[in-house]
């Protein structure tokens, strides 16, 4: 059962995660194609065309040139729910982010997984937003540092959550015209070889790690 009392639909499939960068996420499930905030093209990196069924903003610096067709935007606090795929919106709250600025992290599930995308989180959650978080399989979560979390800080959120997969974002990649720490910083933290990053993440419910959490590096 997910989150709010609701069932997950159907047998569970395979599930893959692909990165492209920044905190742009694409999530796809046997039902649905999830996009998480595609950003502007100057930053240095390219994007593919993107055709999703739902399409995330975590925060006001998405770009959605990228996007095509119709999809169902989300772009802020809600409970959602598009081909199977139940979306909700939380608000994120802390002082470090200015007045009129909005945060929002997403909780997706789908293939009875349930995935946590923190956007461009650059402070230690409050209780009220980790509960939330509680029996998260799959956390996404920035490590870059400079306006968002560092590696340090990121070890602590992730402490926190206790997800059973992490893959990191929001750091720095070649072309990238953005001031952002490297991964190895956080991959040292965390006790993994950065070497052993893949281009795809491609999961199924039943094989989510039991015992021990696992760091899944993802090449754009």
């Amino acid at each position: 059962m997910g989150k709010d009392g609701y069932l997950f639909h159907g047998p569970h499939e395979l599930m893959t995660i692909e990165w492209f960068g920044k905190t742009c996420i694409r999530i796809t499930t046997h039902e649905a194609t999830v996009v998480i905030d595609p950003f502007d093209q100057k930053l240095g990196l390219k994007l593919p065309r993107f055709s999703p069924d739902l399409l995330l903003i975590t925060n006001s610096t998405a770009d959605t040139s990228s996007i095509n067709g119709e999809p169902f935007v989300v772009k802020g606090p809600g409970e959602y729910e598009v081909k199977k795929t139940f979306v909700y919106g939380v608000p994120v709250v802390g002082e470090k982010l200015e007045k009129h600025e909005q945060l929002t992290m997403y909780l997706i599930e789908a293939e009875g997984i349930s995935i946590a995308h923190l956007g461009n989180l650059g402070h230690q959650l409050a209780n009220s937003e980790l509960e939330r978080l509680e029996g998260v399989d799959i956390l996404l979560i920035p490590v870059g540092g400079h306006g968002v979390l560092n590696a340090e800080q990121a070890s602590t959120v992730i402490s926190a959550v206790e997800p059973r997969v992490v893959i990191p974002m929001q750091y720095k990649i070649p072309n990238l015209k953005e001031n952002l720490d490297p991964v190895n910083a956080f991959a040292k933290e965390m006790g993994v070889k950065e070497s052993e990053a893949m281009d795809k993440f491609k999961v199924m419910a039943k094989d989510l790690p039991q015992d021990n959490m696992s760091i899944v590096i993802l090449t754009p």
